[in-house]
């Protein structure tokens, strides 16, 4: 369950007012235009939202403090993310929809690998593996795989690596990563032989201007 609260980094005791204040001041910090459209700024630009959505509302604010005293009398950690396939999945959308959204020239394709990474380290791969949901695992790297589409090779294949752990000697979806890497492998291949190959075009048809011509 989110800590609406620690996002907003606010007491539980925060009236409207200082709820309003957090809310602007954080806006301003983690605006994707202000941060290049960073995914990890655009995914607590939403967290942001979010919390101030619920904590400005007071029907919103009730429920959800109800489930919080909830969650604290069954002994869960507030603000602790539960790893589950769904969880996981979803934030994979969330974070394919981001990418989608950035400018292919403005984009950090370092960061974007590390973050890819960073939601399916090697101690989640492990909680998932656990819990077998197989089906749900495919989902998430296949959205994953699509979210690697405006990726150099070096960062797609450092993805791969994670995405290959998750897989888990399934034949299918280890096939469809190897393709994805590959593809991304030939492209640049062709695209770095393709300015020699123009520079060798251009030569000889200035040979064969300047050999009409004399």
């Amino acid at each position: 369950m989110k800590d609406y609260y620690a996002i907003l980094e606010i007491p539980v005791t925060a009236a409207i007012p200082e709820i309003k204040q957090a809310y602007r001041k954080l806006v301003m910090i983690y605006h994707p235009d202000k941060n290049n459209d960073d995914p990890y700024s655009l995914l607590k630009f939403n967290d942001i939202k979010e919390a101030y959505d619920v904590l400005i509302s007071p029907r919103k604010k009730e429920a959800y403090l109800q489930e919080r005293w909830l969650n604290k009398a069954k002994g869960q950690t507030i603000g602790q993310d539960i790893v589950t396939a769904p969880a996981i999945l979803m934030k994979s959308i969330e974070l394919n929809k981001a990418v989608a959204t950035m400018d292919a020239y403005r984009m950090d394709y370092k960061n974007i690998a590390a973050v890819i990474s960073t939601l399916l380290n090697d101690e989640v791969i492990a909680q998932l593996l656990e819990l077998k949901e197989s089906d749900i695992h495919s989902s998430i790297i296949r959205i994953l795989i699509k979210t690697t589409a405006p990726l150099p090779y070096r960062e797609t294949n450092a993805v791969a690596i994670q995405l290959r752990k998750l897989a888990n000697q399934q034949p299918v979806l280890l096939r469809e990563i190897e393709q994805a890497v590959m593809q991304k492998k030939q492209t640049e291949n062709w695209s770095n032989r393709k300015g020699f190959f123009v520079l060798l075009l251009t030569l000889l048809i200035c040979l064969l201007i300047y050999f009409s011509v004399h």
